[in-house]
């Protein structure tokens, strides 16, 4: 919008940019401000509202934003849903459905050896590993340079290598990807190309679902790329089948919307069992909470894990719900000994330096996929420390310094996959905007844990 010259502020957990003179707001649907009154507001990706862990905050902003027109955009799935949920709210529905503006086609044949690659195509996988060795082995046929895109690059990386893919005038002519670019991004791709149809979904190897190949594969040739069309296919030919047939068939309704306790309703529950942590409270609410045949209790298994460590903490219950729905990876060791650290300093001294775990002039470029994945960690606790600085602004006083040292990691991260490509096309970055960041470092990624991490390491 701001590039069409109409002021529009940016707000999401970690970011904040004011435009002089906004009279508009690009969020992210946790953001959302139900508090605040609107003449138009517009929920993309209505279809979420099914999903396990973040289904709940879409459903908040579908009942709780006060906006004279509230324009719902996603998967036809979720009509029915929806229809039935604002039965109670009393207000008026009108549905429009739109075909796809250029047509998508299903290939018939496998792609085959990856020595069949053509620029503008795009690789999905499922698993880091296997993002990098699909770039390398697209490498190092010297034929092309790729971008990469997955979930746990920082926001930051993840935008750049999709411009450098998007942009003609440089060598990144191929993307391989995780199911990350389905969502956010807008992308030049021809072809998409599933690796296979089954993911690892945190709990099971499973197929993938009829939206999930649908989203991921309408990828290809969208409106407004320079693509006439779009195709699709896979690796293996064992997986057409499935490819085509979704691809076919429309996507079951959703039957049920995602919802999660407020922080004021669990105080209220709390009143019962005044003598509980929030570990218990959240548990016994999950496990006697009834609903109507429209929603579930979204998974709550990450947010428990914070609060049984939280719980050790000497904290009223606002601050402990605060810290359990906070952006922390508890299966990362080295994010959740972040949030383990902030927490107690916060409880201890109520000031949280970000000096005090973290020294700024200690990182450098990764040398290994080791200690690339420690960077990308390392990240997300200053990532988290700046979440945390935005609620607790008198108690994480070092935002800026936090936000800088996250700059300075993206760049490093976006270094080793300079060097991870056969050519070492640095003009080109910096033709993009990147700069080498002038601050001292000498990061050794082996003892990042222990260096950065050591007091949280020794209570555990």
């Amino acid at each position: 919008m701001n590039g069409a010259n109409v002021p529009c502020d940016l707000l999401t957990g970690q970011e904040r940019e004011e435009i002089e003179g906004a009279k508009h707001k690009a969020v992210t649907v946790e953001m959302a401000d139900v508090a605040s009154e609107y003449q138009c507001a517009v929920i993309d990706e209505i279809q979420m509202l099914g999903c396990r862990t973040r289904g709940f905050s879409f459903t908040r902003a579908l009942l709780g934003l006060a906006s004279d027109e509230l324009h719902l955009c996603g998967d036809p799935a979720a009509v029915p849903l929806i229809q039935e949920i604002l039965k109670v709210t009393g207000d008026n529905i009108e549905i429009q459905y739109y075909d796809r503006l250029l047509p998508l086609v299903p290939l018939k044949v496998p792609l085959g050896s990856v020595s069949n690659i053509k620029k503008g195509d795009c690789i999905v996988t499922f698993s880091r590993r296997e993002i990098y060795k699909f770039k390398k082995r697209i490498e190092n046929g010297g034929q092309h340079l790729c971008s990469v895109v997955y979930g746990s690059l920082p926001p930051q990386t993840r935008t750049r290598q999709a411009t450098m893919f998007n942009d003609a005038a440089t060598e990144f002519d191929v993307l391989v990807a995780s199911d990350a670019i389905g969502m956010g991004l807008n992308l030049n791709i021809c072809r998409i190309i599933f690796s296979s149809l089954k993911k690892f979904d945190g709990m099971e190897m499973r197929d993938l679902t009829i939206p999930e190949i649908k989203q991921i594969a309408g990828r290809a040739g969208r409106y407004g790329s320079k693509y006439p069309f779009g195709e699709v296919t896979c690796m293996d030919p064992h997986d057409l089948p499935l490819l085509h047939s979704s691809l076919k068939s429309p996507s079951p309704d959703l039957e049920h919307a995602g919802l999660f306790p407020s922080y004021d309703l669990l105080l209220l529950y709390s009143r019962a069992n005044p003598d509980d942590g929030i570990y218990q409270i959240l548990e016994h609410f999950v496990q006697h909470a009834k609903l109507s045949s429209n929603y579930f209790i979204s998974d709550c298994e990450e947010i428990l894990k914070v609060a049984a460590v939280i719980d050790e903490l000497p904290l009223p219950l606002q601050e402990k719900y605060l810290f359990c729905i906070s952006p922390v990876d508890m299966a990362d060791e080295i994010s959740s000994q972040g949030l383990v650290q902030f927490a107690t300093n916060y409880a201890n001294k109520g000031l949280v330096r970000l000096r005090e775990i973290f020294t700024p002039g200690t990182l450098q470029v990764p040398k290994t996929p080791t200690a690339l994945k420690e960077l990308e960690s390392i990240h997300k606790v200053l990532e988290l420390y700046v979440w945390l600085s935005f609620r607790l602004e008198d108690s994480f006083p070092d935002r800026e310094l936090a936000a800088s040292q996250k700059a300075i990691c993206s760049m490093l991260i976006e270094e080793f996959l300079e060097r991870l490509g056969w050519q070492k096309p640095r003009k080109l970055l910096e033709r993009l905007g990147w700069q080498k960041p002038r601050s001292s470092i000498s990061y050794n990624g082996s003892v990042a844990p222990h260096h950065l991490f050591q007091k949280t390491r020794q209570r555990l």
